[in-house]
């Protein structure tokens, strides 16, 4: 499935909005960016220090891959779900989640 860019766009930011409000306050610094791929085939990726670490290393950073998405969903629904899924697998990063503790 493909989209536009500004579509894809807005899968994230439905995906950003659904974090709880009381997440909030911790996130931020935390930046998500749209890049086209990844190159490695990754969904997405955290860069940055994790909330416990706060302050002490680069700014947070969340990065979702558009044509890995788009890779994974046969319709729209799909697609904004894996966003959203991936969305929050990153924040759960953010959070010092490990990839066992996180449930997707």
């Amino acid at each position: 499935m493909r989209v536009s860019m500004d579509r894809f766009q807005d899968a994230v930011e439905a995906a950003v909005a659904s974090i709880p409000d009381a997440f909030g306050p911790y996130l931020e610094n935390t930046q998500f960016v749209i890049e086209r791929r990844s190159g490695q085939g990754l969904l997405g990726l955290y860069e940055g220090s994790t909330a416990l670490e706060a302050g002490e290393g680069l700014p947070e950073r969340v990065t979702i891959f558009k044509e890995e998405h788009e890779a994974e969903a046969d319709s729209w629904k799909e697609l904004v779900e894996e966003v959203r899924r991936t969305i929050l697998h990153e924040v759960g990063h953010h959070f010092g989640m490990g990839e066992e503790d996180l449930p997707f």
